[in-house]
């Protein structure tokens, strides 16, 4: 007998089961399934059979045994391949046929679950059911949904220590050998141990197990106890779990081996309130923005977007939609074209346009379809002023990649898409915060609709931890003649060319490309990375150089090592300027550095594969972005990078990998501020900078600009019967000749007026630039823009002999080489005498250096620029004059001593911030503060209000949150929801008044709080 005063795992169990009841589900004991005939049956037949005839009365009865034995009777010769057949025939449904003799076949569709009405299910919970397989076994609980076992829970006792999720993790993959039968019918499994509840596919490691932190997908419980609460009450409502077995499922084919994926909880959030944004915006009604969802990188952005627009291809309230796929580059639009091949099973074959032409005509199909294509393909064509109008259909989605980076330019590519697309939605995803790239993201494309920031995603482990190191190799010049040893190359001290090159020279890119420096850098990272190949022999590294001749430098150097693993570069070429030997295949290498598009790919398969020998690789640009290796770990960087670019840099090392604990960024050149800066940014969910400057107003200042150049042309120089606007249509020929007519005009005399006329109507058209009365004389702003280019182009010429201009660069190459010399690398932690932490780049510790920075609405201070006319035009200077080469470069050297020493004082800050941080922390929890109430409590406690103990003021904060969330509702703080405002404050007022706040604190706390409030939740409740 049990001793009823402990509790034991069969409790946990029955919890479990009693939240699933609490839900609709019925509970059988597994002694009560009385009509299994035998113990290796998983499938409860007459339960199956009851739905089919409820469904589908008219079918059969004779023909229900076959039917059933149609649907469970899979083929595959594993376990998996049967799993996946399965799922294809629970999710899309089987045709029966019913042969006739003298009449036609009848044809029955029948889909064993009921989509479209989820409550006409049968959901019941099942717990200890004897199996007999292989071996004989009970799995806790398995969740039944018309008599089909789709879901099983393992549990261990929370209530014992040496008891974990592992052990739960082990014994399902345990089970899938056992009782295999189970598995052909598999959806997903769940395993807790009480405090750690994870959901994930049988046949996965356990590394791609996750928690389903959110109920709404609005607040996130990062609790640590009691998860399993959090996953039965957020993904266990009957219609949620349908919508996520039927549309959140997908089996990656890549060719060789299949892979079962399923959504985690911020992409099942994200992408079902996208979908509800895109019925919103494609109503006829609707305002064609959809939003957008910034997903940070690693975390799955790619399968969001596959899950996304499968459910849209699908919707009937879409009526047959067409789904375009936009990105800007090649390379990514063959990566994510490969992921949606991949996963055909979910959204069916999508097809990639080669073309212009071949765009036009996919756009022209009046039919559904998937289409990808690089945003640069919304080209005109020969004689086009304007992109023509392909389709006026409504129900057209066009989703951007990387929302940031090409959606701006409406005198362009951007907005030929909308030209061609007139009635087409607009949805963007991103792995950069929206207020990152400092541009009208909201304007094109309407609110965030979902946040899952780099912070979170580490919570969550979807991401791992990347981790900080510095080193310095310290430099010095040797030659004290180098002065004069250059200006015996050279034939005067002002000549430009000279000027040019040693300024080059003296820059932090050739100086890092030092020879010594090289050697050193070279030795540090192979000793390095081989030291922890002893630990994660699995484990590859990336290498950022800032220059292609630094990664052909490092290269020859690495390769000179003993000890040196495969490596190889990844670069562009330029055929005009690359040395012969660039494109020899190397000695030991089957590549050459300037790889084919196929070589390159063979080399990115070689990099994915823990098992290939190729560990590192060597780039300078490429592959910084848009590329996943989950086996890289470590990236040594030897290029100064900032904001978008290095973020999207150092999440190359943040993929989860069996084994890995995390990614190590290598830092060579001082990218710690960056970081932090970039990593502060990263993890403020999603911008709280307010964007109000006066549109209408920068509406105004740019027609008048435009009227301002119009005024320089005179109208004989207009084109034949054509408004400045269309130029572009006419002939090639005659378009050259009215160009070259406008520029000649003003180099009779009035460049520099055109010049700064020119520059005040590009900059105010970066303001207003997604307005449609703005994007209609597009045209007109793009020939000006041309005619200032060339106007620069012969007034500042880059000239010289080329074959004295690339003799003077090696000889002047050749004596700074001689003159600058390493010490050696230094670990600066050491040095400094500071004890290496373990610390991640998103701890707040190491953001804790960082020196806050006021937001700056940037278009905000352009507009301002603009009426107080400082926007002038920068004429150079011509023969500068000339400073001493030692001077430049002694310049160089102390800059970038500084910038890496630098990178010391952020683990200082660590140090120093740690027991603060914690004390904070542990203060916030003793007194129950929510991140959402922290803001409030500090109002109350900035006053300095001795009457007010800590306790008083952490259970005003709760009172006042949860009487003002009570009043909310959408857009409350609009100027046309006044009527909720009031309500929000005189529930603020009256709580205070109800604890007893004093007449002269009660104006103050009320106003603070609801300022605060308006900031915190002004999108409730998708930001509540």
């Amino acid at each position: 007998m049990r001793n009823r005063s402990r509790l034991y795992e069969s409790d946990f169990e029955e919890t479990t089961i009693e939240r699933l009841k609490n839900l609709g589900y019925e509970y059988i004991p597994a002694y009560e399934w009385g009509s299994r005939p035998s113990l290796a049956d998983v499938v409860m037949e007459k339960r199956l059979e009851k739905y089919l005839f409820d469904t589908y009365p008219t079918f059969p009865k004779e023909h229900m045994p076959a039917l059933i034995s149609q649907i469970t009777n899979v083929d595959g010769v594993t376990v998996e391949q049967r799993n996946e057949r399965f799922h294809e025939v629970l999710t899309k449904g089987i045709d029966f046929k019913i042969e006739q003799e003298n009449d036609e076949d009848q044809f029955y569709h029948i889909s064993p679950i009921n989509w479209e009405k989820p409550l006409e299910n049968d959901f019941v919970v099942m717990n200890q059911l004897a199996i007999e397989g292989r071996m004989s076994r009970r799995p806790d609980i398995i969740v039944y949904i018309n008599g089909l076992p789709l879901i099983l829970f393992e549990l261990k006792s929370p209530y014992i220590e040496n008891t974990t999720v592992q052990d739960a993790y082990t014994q399902v993959r345990n089970y899938t050998y056992d009782i295999a039968q189970l598995f052909n019918y598999n959806a997903f499994s769940v395993i807790s141990d009480g405090t750690t509840t994870l959901h994930g596919m049988p046949f996965a490691p356990i590394e791609f197990f996750a928690a389903w932190k959110s109920i709404d997908g609005v607040r996130i419980d990062n609790n640590i106890a009691n998860k399993i609460k959090t996953l039965i009450e957020g993904l266990f409502q009957k219609d949620r779990l349908l919508n996520y077995i039927r549309n959140f499922i997908v089996f990656m084919d890549n060719g060789k081996t299949k892979v079962k994926i399923g959504a985690k909880y911020h992409q099942f959030f994200g992408v079902n309130f996208a979908v509800q944004e895109s019925l919103r915006a494609t109503r006829p009604d609707g305002d064609r923005k959809i939003g957008v969802i910034w997903h940070t990188q690693g975390s799955g952005k790619s399968i969001s977007m596959l899950f996304f627009a499968g459910i849209l291809i699908r919707h009937s309230d879409l009526k047959n939609p067409t789904v375009v796929i936009q990105v800007d580059r090649a390379d990514l639009d063959n990566q994510l074209h490969d992921t949606f091949v991949e996963g055909k099973s979910l959204v069916g074959h999508v097809k990639q346009a080669d073309s212009a032409s071949d765009l036009r005509e996919l756009l022209k199909n009046e039919s559904g379809q998937i289409i990808f294509t690089t945003i640069e393909k919304f080209r005109l064509k020969e004689s086009e002023g304007v992109h023509p109008v392909l389709s006026e259909r409504e129900n057209i989605i066009v989703i951007a990649d990387e929302a940031h980076r090409t959606q701006y330019n409406d005198a362009g590519y951007a907005g030929h898409i909308k030209t061609a697309l007139p009635n087409a939605s607009h949805i963007g995803f991103t792995g950069t915060p929206v207020d990152f790239a400092g541009r009208s993201t909201n304007e094109v494309f309407g609110h965030t609709i979902h946040t899952y920031d780099m912070l979170q995603a580490v919570e969550d482990n979807a991401t791992v931890p990347i981790y900080y190191e510095s080193r310095l190799i310290r430099l010095g010049i040797t030659n004290d003649d180098i002065d004069s040893q250059i200006e015996e190359l050279g034939t005067g001290e002002g000549n430009d060319e000279l000027e040019k090159h040693r300024r080059a020279w003296a820059a932090l890119a050739k100086l890092a490309g030092t020879k010594e420096r090289v050697e050193e850098l070279a030795k540090t990272i192979v000793d390095h990375f081989g030291e922890k190949q002893t630990v994660t022999p699995e484990a590859k590294g990336m290498i950022v150089c800032m220059s292609r001749e630094n990664c052909v430098a490092l290269y020859n150097e690495m390769r000179n090592l003993p000890n040196c693993p495969p490596v190889e570069i990844i670069m562009t070429g330029d055929v005009s300027k690359d040395p012969e030997e660039w494109r020899q295949k190397q000695e030991g290498s089957d590549y050459s550095h300037i790889k084919s598009k196929e070589e390159q790919e063979a080399v990115k398969a070689k990099l994915r594969d823990p098992k290939d020998p190729l560990k590192l690789v060597i780039v300078r640009d490429m592959w910084l972005t848009g590329f996943d290796a989950k086996p890289l770990t470590y990236l040594y960087v030897d290029k100064p990078m900032k904001g978008h670019n290095l973020m999207q840099a150092i999440a190359r090392v943040n993929r989860v990998f069996p084994g890995k604990q995390g990614g190590t960024i290598v830092d060579f050149i001082g990218i710690a501020t960056q970081l932090k800066e970039a990593t502060k940014k990263y993890t403020d969910s999603g911008g709280k900078g307010d964007l109000t400057f006066d549109i209408e107003q920068a509406e105004g200042l740019f027609w008048g600009f435009l009227q301002d150049v119009r005024g320089l042309i005179p109208q004989d120089l207009y084109p034949n019967n054509l408004s400045l606007n269309e130029w572009r249509a006419l002939p090639k020929v005659e378009r050259e000749d009215f160009i070259a007519e406008v520029v000649n005009h003003f180099l009779g005399g009035e460049e520099k007026v055109f010049l700064e006329a020119q520059v005040k109507l590009a900059k105010s058209h970066k303001l207003v630039s997604h307005l449609s009365s703005v994007t209609a004389v597009s045209g007109e702003v793009l020939l000006y823009d041309i005619v200032k280019t060339q106007l620069r182009k012969i007034s500042q010429p880059i000239g010289g002999d080329g074959q004295n201009d690339n003799n003077y660069e090696k000889k002047l190459g050749q004596i700074v080489n001689e003159s600058v010399s390493s010490y050696g690398a230094l670990d600066l932690f050491e040095i400094a005498g500071i004890e290496k932490p373990n610390i991640s780049v998103l701890d707040d510790a190491f953001l804790a250096g960082l020196v806050e920075k006021p937001h700056i609405d940037l278009r905000l201070k352009l507009l301002r620029q603009l009426l107080e006319d400082e926007i002038k035009v920068k004429f150079k200077k011509k023969n500068p004059k000339s400073k001493q080469m030692s001077e430049m470069l002694k310049k160089t050297i102390e800059e970038y001593h500084n910038r890496v020493i630098s990178a010391a004082d952020v683990i200082r800050f660590m140090v120093e911030m740690r027991n603060n941080l914690d004390e904070e922390t542990k203060r916030r929890m003793d007194l129950g503060l929510t991140e959402e109430e922290v803001a409030f409590y500090e109002i109350i406690a900035n006053m300095e209000n001795a009457t007010f103990d800590n306790q008083f003021m952490a259970d005003l904060v709760h009172q006042v949150v949860k009487n003002m969330k009570k009043e909310f509702q959408v857009d409350w703080t609009n100027p046309h929801r006044q009527d909720i405002l009031s309500k929000v404050n005189l529930a603020v007022k009256a709580t205070l008044m109800k604890n007893k706040i004093k007449p002269e604190q009660l104006k103050f706390l009320t106003n603070a709080f609801v300022e605060e409030a308006k900031e915190q939740f002004k999108d409730w409740p998708i930001d509540a």
